[in-house]
């Protein structure tokens, strides 16, 4: 029995409690119970990667107060696929199960479209880099990513229930008669994380019906992957501009791109543009939307993304003095308006390029 003093118990002392180390097969010591051999490092938590391959496990857990997550690159973690070939061009409906953690190539040796048509229980991206996400893209479940001939990228998730897509790997054929030039498919680069609502409602119907294969399939098919590679041919050039009411005059517009071009590499202000058009603020901002398609700013923005773009091709010049020239306020504006615009950095379209 404990003794009592007072009105206090005096506890005894205790034995302190020793147990034998043990080391394992690289001489390290082994911390924990016995019968507790399959232990991840440092107290980390094994989890297997269940969609992937049943061999494959990953660990994560805190240490110094920081998650630590390994991202494992796979190829093989679709459940179910759907194939097919019309018009000399592969469309694959894929179905992916739970994935956590998961990174998959998606590029392949053809210009390739891929559209997200259903996510559930997570959020899946493509990115250029495994390990490094997009700074700025579109965060709809509805998003398209195209990606060059050749090109790197991939699809990444930190978790998600399951996902569908299908992806189409166009034909070069196809992409010269679209772009109406023998060296079509050269034209195309890689943009990801975009929205575009009459592309998308098109691979949406080309999924369904290469997985319901009904009377006519072929020629329906053959004519919505035509029509997806004129709408991505048509995708970076401006449509024609056509007279419409309530526009600007034909000569206070042209006065107007003019004025812009020559000014290109200064700040440009939306008086300025309204007094050279001898209008109103109010209805030159109006009247602009309607002549362009495009608010003057955003119209502005574009005309210095084309010609930084051409800078960035044609010459050597550093990216610093391209922004400076184009007007941007610095290198890290023009890389946040690049990614905007063009789906792409100036860096990156500079190291195609060469």
């Amino acid at each position: 029995m404990t003794p009592k003093r007072g009105n206090h118990r005096v506890r005894s002392p205790k034995t302190k409690r020793t147990e034998t180390p043990r080391y394992g097969a690289d001489g390290r010591r082994v911390h924990g119970r016995r019968g507790r051999d399959n232990r991840a490092p440092c107290g980390l938590a094994w989890h297997r990667e269940r969609p992937c391959d049943p061999g494959m496990y990953s660990w994560s857990g805190v240490r110094s107060g920081r998650r630590l997550n390994v991202v494992h690159i796979v190829t093989n973690a679709h459940q179910s696929r759907t194939a097919g070939i019309w018009a000399n061009t592969e469309v694959e409906v894929i179905e992916y199960g739970e994935l956590q953690d998961v990174a998959r190539p998606i590029g392949s040796k053809r210009v390739s479209l891929r559209a997200a048509l259903r996510e559930t229980g997570g959020r899946i991206e493509a990115r250029h880099k495994p390990s490094k996400p997009l700074a700025d893209g579109y965060r709809g479940s509805d998003h398209l990513s195209l990606i060059e001939r050749g090109g790197e990228a991939y699809g990444h998730t930190p978790f998600i229930r399951s996902f569908r897509c299908v992806a189409i790997h166009f034909d070069d054929a196809l992409l010269a008669e679209a772009c109406g030039t023998a060296n079509g498919a050269e034209l195309f680069h890689s943009r990801l994380m975009f929205e575009n609502k009459p592309i998308w409602a098109i691979t949406d119907r080309l999924a369904l019906e290469c997985v319901t294969p009904r009377f006519g399939q072929r020629l329906c098919c053959e004519s919505l992957i035509g029509l997806l590679a004129v709408e991505l041919a048509r995708l970076g050039t401006p449509a024609p501009r056509q007279p419409c009411k309530g526009g600007l005059a034909p000569f206070r517009l042209r006065r107007i791109l003019d004025y812009i071009e020559a000014n290109l590499g200064d700040n440009i202000a939306i008086t300025e543009l309204a007094a050279l058009a001898e209008v109103s603020l109010p209805h030159f901002m109006r009247a602009f939307r309607t002549s362009t398609g495009e608010a003057p700013l955003r119209f502005i923005m574009q005309r210095r993304v084309t010609r930084a773009t051409r800078l960035l091709v044609e010459t050597s010049t550093p990216l610093s003095k391209i922004a400076h020239e184009c007007g941007f306020a610095d290198q890290a504006h023009m890389t946040t308006c690049f990614r905007r615009i063009a789906g792409n950095t100036p860096a990156r379209i500079r190291r195609e390029r060469t």
